[in-house]
């Protein structure tokens, strides 16, 4: 197949996944967060250990979680993440999101997540359990609003670290949401969010992970349904915090399309992302660091 048939097949098949999944949200809503199916507890069980990870792989060196208030944006079906926070010596933990997808997990799903976890004193994972097992707890809060008004949701709590997966992609305005988690922030507030840049939609994922890209904007919106990514790139996740006053922004890649589609991924794409140095990027982490001194 010729490289132009190739990205002649590629964009028609990425239009029929992109009408797929707006048939999808509008016949069952948003209901899967990520591709583990909610049935599988150990399958949830090594994900949420697996982002946990990765989220504390890009935290500052020095940040030292014990005693510390964290907040989630979009966690999802699981507050998982906010147990594992809890065990490592948090002193509280809030999510927010636009869908109900975590209210109603069992309480008994974090007491085996934490059966799993090795890290941690014995002191703060007995905590962690206690919180967990407490719906009510303050120190494990969950917020929804389908408008998104973090300082709302925030319950006029402030905090020393913002975090997020796979969430940002998802956001329709990327500067408005920076804006409003500002302002939860305290001075010295950490910032940590893996974003994921590809096309979401399985199987053109893996074949063709810019497809998402090759569109113009009308057609791409055509197709538009609550949760369909964005589109922006590292650049812009970064101008969103600096025009917000953080420091130390920074993008740092976590995996690159692998060499062997590389050639066809960067053929074909729609003006603006067309040359850019960045497309070989499929996901990353941003961090950044809110100004002033920690208290």
């Amino acid at each position: 197949m010729t490289p132009a048939l190739r990205t002649l097949e590629m964009k028609l098949l990425g239009l029929g996944f992109l009408g797929l999944a707006w048939s999808k949200d509008r016949l069952r809503g948003y209901a899967t967060p990520n591709t583990v199916a909610k049935s599988d507890v150990e399958g949830q069980i090594t994900y949420l250990l697996d982002v946990f990870a990765s989220l504390r792989r890009f935290m500052p060196a020095e940040f030292d979680l014990r005693g510390r208030d964290v907040l989630e944006l979009s966690p999802g079906a699981s507050r998982g993440n906010g147990v594992l926070f809890l065990a490592m010596g948090a002193r509280s933990y809030h999510a927010i999101d636009v869908f109900d997808l975590a209210g109603k997990e069992d309480p008994a799903f974090y007491q085996r997540l934490l059966d799993r976890f090795a890290e941690g004193s014995e002191t703060d994972r007995t905590r962690a359990r206690a919180i967990a097992a407490n719906s009510g707890a303050r120190e494990f809060g969950y917020a929804v609003g389908r408008d998104f008004d973090i300082p709302r949701l925030a319950e006029g709590r402030t905090f020393d670290l913002i975090v997020s997966c796979a969430a940002f992609e998802h956001y329709d305005s990327v500067p408005d949401a920076v804006a409003a988690l500002t302002q939860v922030a305290r001075p010295g507030c950490a910032s940590v969010h893996i974003i994921d840049l590809q096309t979401h939609s399985r199987w053109i994922r893996e074949n063709d992970p810019n497809n998402i890209y090759r569109y113009p904007e009308p057609l791409y919106r055509l197709f538009r349904f609550p949760g369909q990514p964005n589109r922006l790139r590292p650049a812009d996740y970064v101008r969103a915090f600096s025009a917000e006053g953080w420091s130390d922004v920074r993008f740092v890649p976590s995996r690159t399309i692998d060499p062997s589609l590389r050639d066809v991924s960067l053929r074909g794409l729609a003006t603006p992302f067309a040359g850019q140095q960045d497309m070989i990027v499929l996901d990353g982490a941003l961090t950044a660091r809110h100004p002033g001194r920690a208290g």
